[in-house]
């Protein structure tokens, strides 16, 4: 996927392009400084901070830091996210997910606020396993938009909260996977 860069933005400065908008744009106005970049007809803020922003329906990685009969603390690199046990898909009050603590999870946000809340309902989302990295959340975004292109079996997990799981058949086809980001 090839995205350009279209102008430097400064939080609250007006972005009037009529298409779709995502990652550090809220009603039309920039929340973040950084280049403002399109992928077809999607823009985004492309931001090199060092410290992660939750934004709503961003996918990321947390680690469980807090388990509770009703919900899971989750630490996704920058605040403390709520995970409620029943939201995982077919979850009910007797069928539960088994979520340990020092557990990854893939979730998404649905909510921002002091302690973001978290959702893993949908597939792919929930407990991951493989080997999870953290990286500058710049980066991962970046990851996120480029990808990786190599001709090699692997699984990889991007959190745009700034942390990877790759996992593979060998450890030297992660290796390869870590040398080539």
């Amino acid at each position: 996927m090839k995205f350009t860069k279209i102008r430097e933005v400064f939080a609250g400065d007006p972005i009037n392009e009529n298409l779709s908008k995502s990652l550090g744009i809220h009603k039309n106005k920039a929340l973040v400084h950084g280049s403002l970049c399109r992928v077809s007809n999607h823009l985004f803020i492309l931001s090199k901070t060092k410290r992660y922003f939750p934004f709503i329906d961003d996918l990321v990685i947390g680690k469980v830091i807090y388990v509770n009969q009703d919900y899971y603390k989750v630490d996704l690199n920058s605040c403390i996210g709520l995970l409620p046990s029943l939201s995982f898909t077919n979850a009910s009050k007797r069928n539960k997910p088994e979520i340990k603590r020092d557990d990854f999870v893939f979730c998404k946000i649905i909510k921002t606020g002091i302690e973001p809340l978290l959702s893993c309902v949908g597939e792919g989302f929930g407990k991951i396993e493989g080997g999870v990295f953290p990286l500058e959340p710049w980066k991962c975004q970046l990851l996120y938009v480029k990808g990786i292109n190599l001709k090699m079996k692997f699984k990889m997990i991007v959190g745009l909260n700034g942390f990877v799981m790759i996992e593979g058949d060998s450890p030297m086809v992660v290796r390869e996977v870590i040398g080539s980001m």
